[in-house]
């Protein structure tokens, strides 16, 4: 019984030192280098180097653009936006970036300015809002898992026909 007791004591001795040994997440630092990644990221996309930009995606990343099917790996993410790069020009800025206590997971959120050449010479502007949502890699870099934006520019309404105002006169 002695013994047991012993090894006991000795055992929750070594649990509570050793929970003193978890690593704490310094929260702070990680929300920098989450920004510092979302502000790189636009600098690549300025750049319009398609590459650049989608090296910030994880490998299983997801972008949700506007009128679209989403692009879900980095692979799609390529196809999908390689036509359009050196059509557009696109810039964010992070308004909000968030570092959960474990330090795994982040998430930015902000506004975003655009404009598409169009084949004609034509520009389309468009502003709005996005989220982006990180994961902590192996490495200690942080990579795009979910990225979506929409635009707060209103969709083209159709015209209205103007209403007949002249009425059949009533009873004939």
């Amino acid at each position: 019984m002695k013994r047991c007791l012993i090894l006991w004591t000795i055992a929750m001795v070594a649990m509570v030192a050793l929970s003193g040994c978890a690593k704490k997440t310094d929260v702070a630092a990680e929300t920098d280098a989450v920004r510092k990644a979302d502000a790189d990221w636009n600098t690549a996309i300025g750049s319009k180097d398609v590459d650049a930009f989608v090296s910030y995606f994880a490998a299983d990343g997801v972008l949700m653009m506007p009128n679209m099917p989403a692009m879900n790996g980095a692979d799609a993410i390529r196809a999908g936006i390689a036509p359009m790069m050196s059509a557009m020009s696109v810039s964010w800025t992070a308004t909000n970036a968030d570092v959960a206590a474990s330090g795994d997971l982040a998430y930015t959120t902000g506004t975003y300015q655009a404009s598409m050449t169009m084949p004609d010479g034509t520009t389309h502007p468009d502003n709005g809002k996005y989220a982006t949502i990180w994961k902590k890699q192996a490495d200690g870099s942080w990579k795009v898992v979910v990225d979506i934006f929409n635009s707060d520019v209103p969709m083209p309404m159709p015209q209205a026909t103007p209403a007949d105002t002249t009425a059949a006169p009533q009873g004939q």
